[in-house]
């Protein structure tokens, strides 16, 4: 049987720093240093020790990959090649902001063999836009996902946010039924988070956000609406026509194995989770070892439990017996029945999940099943 493998880059270079932004990632980087960034992930790749796995599933994350020069992606993408082959049937996907790429460049990504892109659009609101600090308006998201079609990408994600500053319920709904009438094959919805050291940080308490009841009333139009427009409500955050789910983010959160490079980039192999350096210059001088931390993971369990609560295919009884040595609700029967009395956990068999409600309540779950 085929073990699933993914590969993941990270790319640091930005137009321009979202005021919400806590991601690694800088702008204004001069070509040089790009360029320099390129060589030390080539490196680094060809000479770090991960297992010569073939990779299942390829990710070029950011910041925003598609700054990259086409020969640049040529080059990260032959090396991810060389050193551990691509399965035939491999996902490989990057990340696009809506401003930096055009149809030639798509349709040059889409030649190497790139056949998923996920497209950074957050609101189709003008308004919403230039709140959130984005470097691009509506006009231009329509352009990219049209562009995006045109190189041949046929299956495309579009990236939402809610809980955006002056944000409503109302405005949320056009810009779900902008999106439904795209017909994308997966949606991905996040809600805002306001991230220590980020200048929405700061300034929240100005910013107009809408409350807590009006987010989780967003997100149960999302799941709603999405869900009623042929969509699969299969994660937290994300959405899916019938086999589109996002290869490589499952592999996360079944946790499976991953190599993972450049600035911030967080690998698991074999029960060890190694996180790069965010230090550019420490980076580009011995991107090798260039990790920061290493951490062995001692509490697989509960790891287990807060990434399988995510997807809504919950938790296997049979899976976890053969894990941990008991059973899920066995083990943790009296703080569960709490959940399943309020309709949050839903048992079907001998698998647990959770209902839409418990999606949006998983931290709260997860703090009660804390060791």
């Amino acid at each position: 049987m085929r073990k699933d493998f993914g590969v993941y880059l990270h790319v640091p270079f930005c137009l321009s720093k979202c005021p919400y932004c806590d991601f690694c990632s800088f702008p204004g980087l001069s070509e040089e240093t790009r360029a320099q960034y390129v060589g030390a992930l080539i490196r680094e790749i060809g000479e770090r020790d991960f297992p010569p796995l073939t990779a299942t599933s390829v990710f070029f994350g950011g910041g925003t990959p598609t700054l990259l020069s086409v020969p640049q992606f040529d080059a990260l993408f032959s090396m991810i090649d060389a050193r551990f082959g691509l399965a035939c049937d491999a996902e490989i996907t990057f990340e696009m902001n809506p401003a930096t790429a055009d149809r030639e460049k798509l349709r040059a990504l889409h030649a190497l063999g790139f056949n998923r892109v996920s497209i950074g659009c957050q609101s189709f609101s003008d308004d919403e836009l230039r709140a959130l600090g984005r470097a691009h308006d509506a006009e231009e998201i329509f352009t990219a996902y049209e562009d995006a079609l045109a190189a041949g990408f046929d299956n495309v994600n579009l990236d939402l946010m809610y809980g955006i500053p002056r944000q409503t319920t109302g405005s949320f709904g056009k810009t779900l039924e902008t999106v439904i009438s795209m017909a994308p094959e997966h949606v991905s919805a996040y809600g805002l988070i306001l991230e220590e050291g980020t200048p929405f940080f700061s300034r929240q308490k100005e910013l107009a956000l809408p409350g807590d009841d009006a987010e989780a009333d967003m997100y149960a139009l999302a799941s709603s609406m999405l869900r009623d427009a042929g969509y699969r409500h299969y994660e937290i955050s994300n959405y899916a026509r019938p086999g589109r789910e996002c290869r490589h983010n499952l592999l996360y959160w079944r946790q499976g194995e991953y190599a993972a490079y450049g600035l911030s980039a967080s690998s698991h192999v074999a029960g060890v989770r190694k996180t790069n350096t965010r230090d550019l210059s420490r980076y580009l001088s011995d991107p090798v070892r260039a990790t920061a931390e290493e951490t062995v993971i001692k509490d697989a369990e509960y790891e287990y439990i807060m990434l399988r609560l995510r997807l809504t295919e919950g938790i296997d009884e049979e899976d976890f017996r053969r894990r941990f040595g008991h059973g899920f609700r066995e083990r943790y029967a009296d703080k569960l029945a709490p959940w399943f009395a309020r309709g949050v956990l839903v048992s079907d068999g001998d698998r647990t999940a959770l209902s839409d409600e418990g999606l949006y309540l998983n931290s709260a779950l997860l703090r009660e099943l804390l060791p």
